[in-house]
């Protein structure tokens, strides 16, 4: 019986790569690996850079970076991969993007539409100043890879939000003297005049019903635009939490055609699938109607 086993663990130790029984981080019951992120360098032209190698086997599944916005504006991502040898067919190297609070504004996994490419761009437009997370991590235990991730920032334009107030606002013309005393004679009597109310009784015409209600239209603005299988998806800054919900229709606006219906939602946003180009959304006025 012991010879038995022996041949058994022998079999199993020579069948093949050891799949790792870890999560891919090291020491991962203290580990905090988002407390280690690695700030993005803006060159002159608000262009970053940043590349390196990842391996699950090795404990090094995921690298966290830091896009620090000065001002509004849009942040453009794109993430080029190299897989690693002996990876398996359903290879993928997800990316999110979280805001300063650690919340998914958008994603790219085995989820998404742009599944295992080997290319994956995002488009976060109107974005307020401050830290923006980059989390990209494996999600096979044997995957591997190399990977080149690119950042652009474009700042809104300076018009953009401007208030001319007060600046064309119009002054007040001369107002009249009122004198601190009423100036009205003692005997003076207000003229009284007599009102007759005619009314005329119709029984036999039946009341108008009130008409409906106007069906209320929410707006939000769209805040990342990916490449997706059947068209590109928008991610809309609408969620449950503000009227939001899967099944609503919508238009995007100033886009010929730019009809959709919501695909999913959470208590902050929405996503959805048109079958515009990510050009033709970005040139569009940035922004969706939703109805019921």
């Amino acid at each position: 019986m012991g010879r038995v086993t022996l041949l058994l663990l022998i079999v199993a130790a020579c069948g093949g790569a050891q799949i790792p029984t870890g999560n891919g981080y090291k020491g991962a019951d203290k580990a905090k690996p988002w407390k280690k992120s690695k700030t993005l360098k803006w060159n002159d032209k608000l262009e970053a850079k940043a590349e390196g190698d990842l391996s699950y086997p090795e404990m090094r599944r995921a690298a966290w970076f830091i896009a620090d916005l000065p001002q509004n504006g849009e942040l453009d991502l794109r993430l080029e991969v190299t897989p690693g040898d002996n990876v398996g067919e359903d290879f993928d190297l997800a990316m999110e993007i979280m805001d300063e609070g650690y919340r998914v504004i958008a994603k790219s996994d085995q989820e998404e539409g742009d599944a295992g490419q080997l290319t994956k761009q995002k488009a976060l437009l109107d974005l307020e100043p401050g830290k923006y997370y980059v989390h990209l991590y494996l999600q096979g235990r044997l995957d591997s890879a190399d990977y080149v991730l690119k950042a652009a920032f474009k700042p809104a334009t300076a018009t953009e939000g401007k208030s001319d107030f007060p600046a064309e606002v119009a002054f007040l013309p001369p107002l009249p003297m009122v004198p601190l005393n009423d100036d009205t004679p003692k005997n003076y009597k207000p003229p009284t005049t007599a009102v007759v109310v005619h009314t005329t009784h119709h029984p036999h015409l039946d009341k108008k019903p009130e008409p409906p209600p106007p069906v209320a239209t929410l707006s939000a603005r769209i805040i990342g635009v990916s490449v997706v299988s059947g068209g590109t998806q928008i991610t809309i800054g609408r969620g449950t939490a503000t009227g939001a919900k899967a099944g609503m229709q919508g238009k995007v606006n100033g886009l010929s055609g730019g009809t959709f219906t919501i695909a999913s939602c959470t208590e902050r946003a929405c996503t959805a699938t048109i079958s515009a180009t990510p050009d033709q959304v970005n040139h569009a006025a940035g922004s969706v109607s939703l109805g019921p």
